[in-house]
């Protein structure tokens, strides 16, 4: 039993997308003016176990494949023999079902949108039809199915009409998602190829496919200054610490890679970027989740320090003349940062 517990742990590969989904969550939260009650803490659950269907789904579909590539054999608890095909199908089929429910708690809306994801990430990998195998439908998909729709499931979650503040953040997640898929296949390449696997990658070949991931990611910063400056998503300061946490985590990927000489002419583009993605997916999570509860922070320690003050401790010590003038700088200072927010 706990064998199997850890096999379906390694099976959700949450690691790889936890992230992620908090960053198309958070976006959708934000663009709908989304405020913080349950249904924040619900659809970040829905959208993360729905993600994290669509991972256990596709190493169940390929696990026969996986088993020809070293690297992927040891990844996938079904190739290595840590799950049986028919536990890892019922594991994913749970996670699946309890991500509809959550979703129908948020309502119609955000039901369908859910629903919509999970069909997607079952014909993603599903062997009759399998969309990662249909060159172009693969980029769509795996776009849809890994970001755009947690962004709408989100977004209708709190009701908001669409518009700009919907359009742009989408049209970012969106582009980043689908480089991102171009990434994974350039990685995985040969060992697609040995399994007789066809996606874009393979069919436009790997310099075209690369120029393709190159374009993906500029039209993704475009449109995220799109909507930073058209629309105003975001105010700068989150911008600045989004900045500052990737520096710091940065920092020490960088340093090893100096350590081994830094990057050369032979370094390959799947290689030289590998370091950089899991920062900066950390980094855009924090920054954006500071800007959703920043408010709720704000307002939560206001409300706590007004009731100190009514304690009889309290109102001792705000009594003398130098306590009401510390009280005028808290109560300026406290609306500053709700004007930031």
């Amino acid at each position: 039993m706990r064998d199997d517990l850890r096999g379906i742990l390694r099976l959700t590969r949450c690691r790889e997308y936890i992230w992620f989904v908090v960053v198309t969550t958070s976006l959708g939260v934000i663009a709908a003016y989304g405020p913080v009650d349950w249904r924040l803490a619900v659809i970040l659950l829905a959208n993360e176990l729905a993600v994290g269907f669509a991972f256990m789904i596709n190493d169940v579909e390929d696990a026969a494949d996986d088993a020809l590539d070293p690297n992927k054999c040891q990844r996938n608890p079904v190739s290595a023999g840590l799950l049986t095909r028919r536990t890892a199908y019922a594991a994913s089929l749970a996670v699946a079902i309890l991500s509809a429910m959550l979703f129908a708690l948020l309502g119609r809306g955000p039901f369908l949108v859910g629903a919509a994801t999970l069909a997607i990430a079952f014909l993603y990998s599903w062997r009759p039809v399998r969309l990662k195998a249909i060159p172009f439908v693969d980029l769509i998909s795996h776009a849809l199915m890994l970001a755009g729709l947690q962004f709408i499931a989100s977004y209708v979650t709190f009701g908001a009409a669409f518009g700009p503040r919907f359009y742009w953040p989408l049209a970012m997640v969106l582009a980043i998602s689908a480089y991102g898929e171009l990434y994974n296949e350039l990685r995985d390449l040969e060992g697609d190829e040995r399994a007789g696997v066809t996606h874009t990658a393979s069919w436009l070949g790997a310099d075209m496919a690369r120029r393709l991931a190159t374009g993906c990611a500029l039209g993704g910063v475009g449109a995220g200054f799109g909507s930073l400056f058209f629309v105003q998503l975001v105010p700068l300061w989150v911008i600045g610490l989004l900045a500052l946490a990737a520096a710091v985590l940065l920092a020490r990927p960088v340093w090893l890679l100096q350590r081994q000489g830094g990057l050369s002419r032979k370094t390959t583009f799947v290689a030289a970027q590998a370091p950089l993605h899991k920062p900066v997916e950390i980094a855009a999570a924090f920054a954006l989740s500071m800007r959703v509860i920043g408010p709720w922070l704000n307002t939560l320690t206001h409300t706590m320090t007004t009731a100190l003050l009514q304690t009889p401790l309290g109102v001792l010590l705000t009594s003398s003349p130098w306590s009401q003038q510390l009280q005028r700088i808290w109560q300026l200072q406290t609306e500053q940062l709700l004007r930031l927010f």
